[in-house]
């Protein structure tokens, strides 16, 4: 229907592309405060709301996520065919990035003896760890970044990658399971993830609101499952200026009275991102010609501002964030080109199987 998200959401006219990048480029800006002066509390925001830049980028990174993870996963209507597509998106990157980090840059900065250094396991733990994120993440390489102001974190973006590939191992296995209902398989898989989606919502509040130390867990879910349930309702969701506009007003009315953001944001955020990914046209949408590269900007942006910071010893936030950016994107549009675009076009090609919207 016109208006709606699923008149908009048809084809790859959108700009998806741009505010990923977009969000990707907010999380270097926030950690070039952190990077370079020392504790997070320095980065932008955080004195007056609690959050970051960095913190709100992640956030649109997931609600984005969940929104085309799930249309992805309704399309191929196959469980190994999804996992095979999540595969070939996440892990040939992240392998490329631990090997130049552990094989490259760590000899370059470590102050260890080079054959201590490769005869360390945490070298090789290093590379096994964050190429895969089946264990979890490993953040420090032997001897490397001791002198930074936030030391021996080599690459601390890496923190939300697993549980990136825990909310698609949630979302497929839900699918699975809603599949033994058989012709009844959309509406329980829409009922499940509409029910846990307001489990994480009133979970993020309540964790926030007594300070739970893991409350960025339910946070993480909560905007995932939120942008699948955006796509799933999508035929029900209007797309309009006038309702962006109201979501924004409330949404600064949050940032004006801080001890009333976290009730507003979660609420407000998803539809603000989806429709700043789909109405704005023009010559936006010229961006998606130039490829992908919020992937490749988020994996190395943190350990090429690390580099930086222990070949410049306090250079200021500013210097960082230009130098750094420059950096980051020469890489990135490199990690799209040559290992990421190629690894997508391997995807098995098969007819879609597109599944109708939740009624």
């Amino acid at each position: 229907m016109v208006g709606r998200l699923s008149a908009y959401a048809t084809g790859r006219d959108n700009n998806f592309n741009l505010v990923r990048f977009l969000a990707a480029f907010a999380v270097l800006w926030s950690h070039s405060y952190a990077l370079s002066l020392g504790p997070p509390d320095h980065e932008p925001w955080v004195k007056w709301l609690g959050y970051t830049p960095a913190g709100i980028a992640v956030d649109v990174f997931f609600i984005t996520s969940g929104f085309l993870v799930t249309a992805s996963l309704l399309r191929l209507g196959n469980f190994k065919a999804f996992v095979r597509a999540r595969a070939l998106r996440i892990f040939p990157a992240l392998i490329v990035m631990s090997l130049l980090l552990a094989l490259v840059a760590g000899p370059l900065y470590t102050t260890l003896p080079m054959d201590e250094y490769f005869a360390s396991s945490t070298t090789w733990k290093f590379i096994a760890k964050n190429a895969t994120m089946l264990t979890g993440v490993k953040f420090k390489l032997p001897g490397v970044f001791e002198a930074n102001p936030m030391d021996v974190v080599v690459n601390g973006s890496l923190w939300t990658l697993p549980f990136e590939l825990r909310c698609y191992l949630m979302l497929a296995l839900v699918w699975w399971a809603a599949n033994f209902a058989k012709s009844r398989t959309l509406r329980t898989f829409t009922h499940t993830l509409v029910i846990g989606t307001a489990v994480m919502l009133l979970s993020f509040w309540a964790a926030h609101a007594v300070g739970y130390r893991h409350w960025h867990t339910f946070r993480l879910f909560y905007f995932f499952f939120c942008g699948g349930a955006f796509w799933l309702f999508r035929s029900h969701i209007p797309l309009k200026g006038w309702i962006a506009i109201v979501m924004a007003l409330v949404l600064a009315v949050g940032v004006a009275l801080p001890k009333s953001f976290f009730w507003v944001y979660p609420v407000t955020i998803p539809y603000l991102t989806l429709w700043m990914a789909y109405v704005p046209g023009g010559f936006l949408r010229q961006f998606n010609r130039l490829g992908d590269y919020s992937y490749g900007i988020y994996i190395y942006a943190f350990p090429v501002q690390q580099m930086l910071v222990a070949s410049h010893p306090g250079i200021t936030p500013m210097r960082l964030l230009a130098w750094s950016a420059a950096c980051t994107l020469v890489l990135a549009v490199l990690s799209w080109h040559l290992v990421e675009k190629p690894m997508l076009a391997r995807k098995e090609r098969r007819p879609a199987r597109m599944v109708q919207a939740a009624t």
